[in-house]
This record gives structure tokens, C-alpha cells and sequence, in this order.
């Protein structure tokens, strides 16, 4: 096995990506513990709710500020769009463009926030199992264009009607809501910048624990794409809140 040294980046991990390009070397299932170490954020918690997700939908929880969510993957292979709003100013909800560019870097990080469309942390991403996420795609819209309607099940419409059922009123403009896409694969691979999507390397039982800097209402959606992305066909999620 070769030598590794030095911080183990999530290109060199998936391999066939940039680091991969200059020799650094692919991780192996053995060092796969290696990309996230996950510190026990709920282990001494009280569990508030739990909620499941079921395939091709979405749900909302509220969450006061120090609250954890805990997002798990119950058979591996799921995307969860996360969507999170300042509950006390719904105009107000974490975008990824803004978590890339206060943090530098186009992948999520334990230890780094998840910033607003007006550059306030609103979520802390405290602990990861998969140590491999996406900013860069916005939610599936079923083909939804300007007067015409979805043909299909997608995450826009699931975070709106998660925001319904719990009597939040989704955003005017849901298209300008982008999601951070939990334990989905999709790797810059070349200098080029082409991207690739790939089957999520998310196992059963695998996990995020996000810290709520605010008081928030977040939605996640169970992806409804069928395809690679999903590792094949979209699967259930399931989200835990503890304090």
C-alpha cells in the first residue's frame, strides 16, 4: 500500500479527480475512516423527534439554536437536499454559493459552517461518516419551466410542500433555493472543471450531525431522481434532533 502523508483530500479519495491526476493515490475502504472522524455530537444528547423521510418526498423540522440534526442514510446510496431558513426571517436560508466561498473550498468540512445568502453560519457541520457531499447542483425540478408544471416527482416541490405541512410559507421564488446535497457524489474531475456523477459512497447507517446556530426551520428531501445518482432508485432518509 502506498505511503500516504500530508491531508487526505476528498479528490484524492474518489480518485480519477485532479489530486488523482498528479499521483496523489485513491483511498482504500481501510483509510476510509480517515476522511471523517467523527467526534460523538449526540452521544450524550437527549433524541427530541424522529422523522422519516420517505422516498421521493420531503419533511421539516424546527430546531432552536444548539439543537442538533442528525440525517441518516438508512440503506446507503440516498441524496438529501438540505434546505434550512432563519425561522425568525425565512428570507433567509443557507446557500451554497455563500458556504463555498467563506470556506474556501467546494466540498462540506467538519468544523466549517454552512453560511446564508446573507453570509451568517447557520448550520455548523459537526460531525460525517461519508466525508463526500455537493454544492454545486441546485434541487431536481421534475422539468418544471415557466408555466409548465413538474412531471415528476423532485425535491423543489417536496421542500415546498414539507414547508406546508408545518405551516411555514415556502419561498416566492423556490428556483433561487439551492440545496446542500448530503452524501451525493459528484467530483470535479479534471482541470477543465467537467463534473461527474457518481453512486454515492454513503453506507447503511452512514450519517451527518449539523449544529443549529440559529433558530431554524430545516427541510430535507429524500431524492427523487432515478438513476446513479441514487445508487440506482431514490431510498428513504431519516433525521434525528437532539438537545
Amino acid at each position: 500500500m502506498a505511503h500516504l502523508t500530508g491531508h487526505i483530500s476528498r479528490r484524492s479519495f474518489l480518485g480519477g479527480t485532479i489530486a488523482g491526476a498528479f499521483g496523489a493515490p485513491a483511498l482504500t475502504s481501510t483509510l476510509r475512516a480517515q476522511v471523517a472522524q467523527p467526534a460523538p455530537a449526540t452521544a450524550a444528547r437527549r433524541l427530541v423527534s424522529q422523522v422519516l423521510i420517505p422516498r421521493q418526498s420531503g419533511k421539516a423540522v424546527f430546531l432552536n439554536r444548539d439543537q442538533r440534526l442528525k440525517v441518516i442514510n438508512p440503506k446507503g446510496k440516498q441524496v438529501g437536499d438540505l434546505f434550512a431558513f432563519r425561522r425568525e426571517a425565512l428570507t433567509e436560508f443557507i446557500a451554497p454559493a455563500y458556504t463555498m466561498t467563506r470556506n474556501r473550498r467546494i466540498y462540506l468540512e467538519v468544523g466549517k459552517p454552512l453560511y446564508s445568502n446573507r453570509g451568517n453560519p447557520l448550520l455548523m457541520f459537526e460531525e460525517d461518516t461519508v466525508g463526500v457531499h455537493d454544492l454545486l447542483y441546485p434541487a431536481c425540478s421534475g422539468g418544471q419551466r415557466p408555466g409548465i408544471a413538474a412531471a415528476r416527482p423532485n425535491c423543489r416541490d417536496n421542500m415546498q410542500a414539507a414547508l406546508r405541512a408545518v405551516d411555514v410559507t415556502p419561498p416566492e421564488q423556490p428556483e433561487l433555493v439551492h440545496p446542500h446535497n448530503l452524501f451525493q457524489n459528484s467530483p470535479v474531475t479534471n482541470l477543465e472543471g467537467q463534473i461527474e456523477i457518481r453512486e454515492p459512497l454513503a453506507k447503511p447507517g452512514d450519517y451527518v450531525v449539523l449544529h443549529a446556530m440559529d433558530k431554524l426551520v430545516v427541510v430535507v428531501t429524500a431524492c427523487s431522481v432515478v438513476g446513479v445518482v441514487n445508487g440506482g432508485e431514490p431510498r428513504e432518509l431519516l433525521m434525528e434532533v437532539y438537545e
